[in-house]
């Protein structure tokens, strides 16, 4: 079911861009952040996954390929600055879609969810703006805060398009969107878990390539973040962002 939220064909506007241009740049991050780990495998190998405990290791952590090396820090740095904005623009596309297709009893949950949004996006700008090595206190805040906020706004996402629609009947591309979320919530969960124990096994017991499971665990948080995210494309069915008078307007 295609819902339109906002009809232009009366209005004027400067110009238009097609949405799916704006989605494919919401997954800069994922080009960026693989960039970042391919560089750091092949020009800094040695010193990223050099830890206190001297043991061999395959995959750097995400710290290290994205905040500890350049040019990754800087192409890193650029990605999220650079895709902000239109973040937070799709962020209030999907609050306004929610409010359309969820009970109205239920709009707490919207709001609570799309609030924690909000705060998942600054987080991110957080850390990204103090890495690691910079100034770790800021840093580890902003990553604790960014994953509090993914894991129940993706949990308040799941459960609100599962139970608490204006609809019963689901259409085909809607059933496969909560399924894709429901798929992504899971796996960003289970991998966030496993990164946990990976990370606290090395420090405790030194292990060989330990380091190495928890920087790739650290990987599917990322990647199964940025799919959840896209399965927005699903929800909006936009065409066409338009700049007008009034602003960005969609259709």
């Amino acid at each position: 079911m295609y819902l339109p939220l906002h009809d232009v064909s009366e209005t004027k506007y400067y110009f238009r861009i097609s949405a799916k241009v704006c989605f494919l740049t919401v997954s800069v991050p994922l080009v960026a952040f693989l960039c970042c780990v391919i560089i750091t495998m092949v020009k800094d190998f040695e010193e990223a996954n050099n830890t206190h405990c001297k043991v061999p290791n395959i995959f750097p952590s995400i710290s290290a390929s994205v905040g500890n090396f350049e040019p990754q820090s800087t192409i890193w740095k650029t990605a999220i600055y650079i895709h902000a904005p239109l973040r937070f623009y799709i962020i209030s596309l999907r609050w306004k879609y929610y409010k359309k297709v969820i009970r109205s009893e239920c709009l707490f949950l919207v709001n609570l969810a799309v609030t924690l949004n909000v705060l998942e996006n600054l987080s991110l700008l957080g850390l990204t703006h103090w890495t690691s090595s910079s100034n770790y206190p800021y840093h580890e805040s902003c990553f604790k805060t960014f994953i509090g906020a993914s894991v129940f706004y993706m949990l308040l996402t799941c459960i609100m398009l599962s139970n608490c629609r204006r609809r019963s009947k689901l259409t085909n591309k809607e059933k496969y969107s909560v399924k894709l979320k429901w798929r992504a919530f899971s796996l960003n969960v289970t991998s966030f878990a496993c990164a946990a124990i990976f990370f606290l096994r090395h420090n405790r017991f030194c292990e060989p390539y330990v380091y190495s499971m928890f920087g790739f665990s650290e990987y599917i948080v990322v990647m199964s973040n940025i799919l959840f995210h896209l399965t927005s494309v699903y929800d909006l069915q936009i065409k066409f962002i338009y700049l007008t008078k009034r602003g960005l307007i969609t259709e």
